[in-house]
């Protein structure tokens, strides 16, 4: 009996299945020959309007309707769709709008053409080779509709000898030279391309020799030499103005066969250097010694716009006892004394700034020493003598 029952219980299992099978099958037959696809699609954003004359390739994904169906389609890698009951059509490098009379002159074997219409579903995503100067050199995956800026970010950014001013995108036949650098610096967004298929990234380097050295604290980069350019330019193509400020004092500027000197950095829009140059900036507190005949003696912040003339003038000049003329600088870690110009010539962190007495005080100084001396000794003497 239960044996009975057991048979009787799997026959109407398999009677509801066939009938739940028949009535599928009986739904996509009245729904037409294919339904949409199941693959979950990203809807792709898109920076501006894709038009009709997008260019179609591998990856591209395409909503077809067809009368009662609705499908999605996939361009295949070797650029061709097929559609069930209609045939394959060859869209690869084909504009939107030439994909679309192509696939509805197919679909019109089978389906009244004034019934269908295809959309762009998704957009594809592609591969552009990157070389050069760049953080990660190799094949990138980017998305539709990627900027170069975005681009270069997405890959790691340029290394510190990267040339950004000639950054170049060789499409095809042809190579577009971007200044990278205008762009990110000065906003010049009309640079800021749209990457397409088949695209190569190359970066250049900065040459070994002709380039200007930019020295921060714990970074060094350098910067393609051109005549005329400021040290202000050359601060903001090595990325100086996105680096964390940390309160410049001024700048050391070290040029090939000449003494360093140092600048004050609102000076560096109107400071042109030769090629090969080094300019290190500092955050130090710098310091200027001033002593002899002056009125205030002691230490003054560096000033690289400063003559001896200005720190003197700071110290207040004894007028009565000092002396311009015999002003000198002690400089070094074995300190040597040098006779400045104190007007023109340049003063330097460190240095010890000494201004003598003029001669006649120093006469004075050296008659009254006699003076005391000889008083000095003539006491002794009468001492001497009572005592003897």
């Amino acid at each position: 009996m239960q044996r009975l029952i057991a048979v009787l219980l799997l026959l109407c299992v398999g009677v509801f299945a066939a009938e739940s099978s028949f009535g599928s099958l009986s739904s996509v037959k009245a729904s037409g020959p294919s339904s949409r696809s199941s693959i979950a699609l990203t809807p792709a954003s898109a920076e501006v309007a894709v038009d009709s004359s997008y260019i179609l390739g591998p990856g591209d994904f395409l909503d077809v309707m067809l009368e009662n169906s609705y499908l999605t389609v996939q361009v295949a890698p070797d650029g061709t769709i097929a559609i069930e009951e209609c045939g394959v059509a060859n869209i690869g490098g084909k504009t939107l709008a030439e994909a679309k009379e192509l696939i509805l002159d197919l679909a019109a074997r089978r389906y009244k053409r004034e019934f269908c219409y295809v959309q762009l579903a998704a957009l594809k995503k592609f591969k552009v080779n990157a070389m050069g100067a760049v953080g990660q050199i190799g094949q990138h995956m980017v998305d539709p509709q990627t900027r170069l800026s975005y681009f270069i970010r997405q890959m790691g950014g340029t290394v510190t000898r990267a040339n950004t001013e000639d950054v170049q995108v060789i499409r095809g036949k042809d190579t577009l030279h971007v200044n990278y650098s205008a762009m990110s610096i000065d906003g010049n967004f009309d640079d800021d391309i749209m990457l397409e298929q088949g695209d190569k990234i190359y970066v250049p380097y900065v040459g070994l020799g002709d380039n200007v050295a930019m020295i921060f604290p714990g970074y060094k980069t350098s910067v393609a030499y051109k005549e005329g350019r400021t040290l202000q330019e050359y601060f903001e193509l090595a990325g100086g103005a996105r680096l964390h400020s940390f309160g410049y004092k001024a700048a050391c500027v070290r040029e090939p066969g000449k003494a360093p000197r140092w600048i004050s950095v609102t000076e560096m829009g109107s400071t042109v250097v030769s090629p090969n140059t080094e300019v290190e900036f500092s955050v130090q507190e710098m310091l200027v010694y001033v002593g002899g005949a002056v009125n205030f003696l002691g230490r003054y912040p560096y000033d690289p716009s400063w003559r001896v003339l200005d720190y003197v003038a700071a110290a207040g000049l004894n007028t009565i006892s000092g002396s311009w003329s015999q002003i000198r600088i002690w400089r070094g870690t074995e300190p040597e004394a040098i006779s400045v110009n104190v007007a023109t010539d340049q003063v330097m962190p460190g240095d010890y700034i000494e201004i003598p007495k003029s001669h006649y005080e120093s006469f004075k100084d050296f008659t009254l020493f006699l003076a005391s001396l000889l008083t000095v000794l003539s006491s002794a003497f009468i001492i001497y003598v009572n005592y003897k």
